[in-house]
């Protein structure tokens, strides 16, 4: 596997899970690494590093857990003086977990973009029936009101 290869893989793995600040910094990292050997090619060094989907996986978990240690430091203390909670109604501040971004990866779009292609083909099908059904059964009624209309003027 080339360098720019592992990178991407990298990247890809840590998209949507991480910040983007940990994503750069892993990247220019691992990017660093491995071009600091130069008694080594690149497929050996990355070969030494190992898969980049379980690094990727390795850094999400880490910073989870970095992160909950961080807020379970700061659940009990001084709510008030934080404002963090303001007397039970909800009101919470923008940087707590819960409030945090997710970035969807790419299969999720292309999971929504299917659902809605299949969404618009199945209305149009639906339509289509429903046109079918009003033009056998139209017709033959506007058919018949005309001929009645003749015949009842004669």
């Amino acid at each position: 596997m080339k360098k720019k290869e592992f990178l991407d893989l990298l990247r890809q793995s840590l998209e949507g899970e991480v910040d983007r600040r940990i994503i750069e910094q892993s990247i220019n990292f691992y990017n660093e690494y491995i071009s600091s050997h130069p008694d080594k090619n690149e497929e050996e060094v990355i070969n030494e590093i190992g898969d980049p989907r379980l690094i990727a996986k390795t850094i999400i978990d880490t910073e989870k857990i970095s992160s909950m240690e961080t807020d379970s430091q700061n659940d009990y203390s001084s709510y008030e003086s934080r404002g963090n909670y303001d007397d039970f109604t909800g009101n919470h501040d923008s940087n707590r977990p819960y409030n945090k971004v997710y970035h969807l990866k790419w299969y999720h779009i292309a999971i929504i973009v299917f659902l809605v292609l299949f969404l618009f083909a199945l209305l149009i099908r639906i339509g289509l029936i429903m046109i079918k059904l009003l033009y056998i059964f139209f017709v033959p009624i506007i058919i018949i009101g005309l001929l009645w209309t003749m015949f009842r003027r004669r």
